[in-house]
């Protein structure tokens, strides 16, 4: 028998004649009769979630052979069509990754390029000032030798007087 909700919620247990309360036995069997259609409805929600149905009427052990392949080869199918979704999701989404890591990529080395550009720029700035802080330095250098008198140059040491 199918458990519906309404016969959950209109559910009577007989009282005990000693001591207040239900009938422990009327309450244990109707538990199992609940514990037994949540079963089978959890059941029938993952078979659905498959792609294939039972009722909970059904059973595959009183199927004939027949039944049971076809079932079997609707859960195949049902297999078969989930796993072909996943691989294309999965395909579409790699596709989508490489080329956000492909545009990444291009503006990454465009980026590298300019950075490039510019300590080219930034080395030969530099290597001209430096070589004109030299010219000048060395103008200078000359100016101070040409302009300086000879210097005379001590020998021997001087002697006590």
């Amino acid at each position: 028998m199918a458990l519906t909700p309404e016969d959950v919620a209109n559910v009577v247990f007989d009282t005990t004649r000693m001591r207040m309360g239900y009938d422990v036995s009327q309450v244990d069997e109707f538990l199992e009769k609940v514990a037994d259609e949540i079963a089978s409805l959890q059941n029938e929600l993952e078979m659905a979630h498959r792609g294939t149905s039972l009722s909970s009427s059904q059973s595959v052990d009183t199927k004939s052979p027949v039944e049971v392949l076809t079932l079997a080869q609707q859960a195949l199918t049902a297999a078969t069509n989930e796993a072909e979704r996943l691989v294309r999701e999965a395909r579409a989404r790699a596709a989508s990754i490489s080329s956000s890591v492909e545009s990444e990529k291009a503006q990454i080395e465009a980026q590298i390029k300019r950075l490039e550009a510019i300590e080219i720029d930034y080395r030969n700035r530099l290597r001209n000032w430096l070589s004109g802080m030299l010219t000048d330095l060395g103008a200078q250098l000359n100016d101070s030798i040409e302009n300086t008198e000879p210097v005379n140059v001590i020998t021997s040491a001087p002697e006590n007087q």
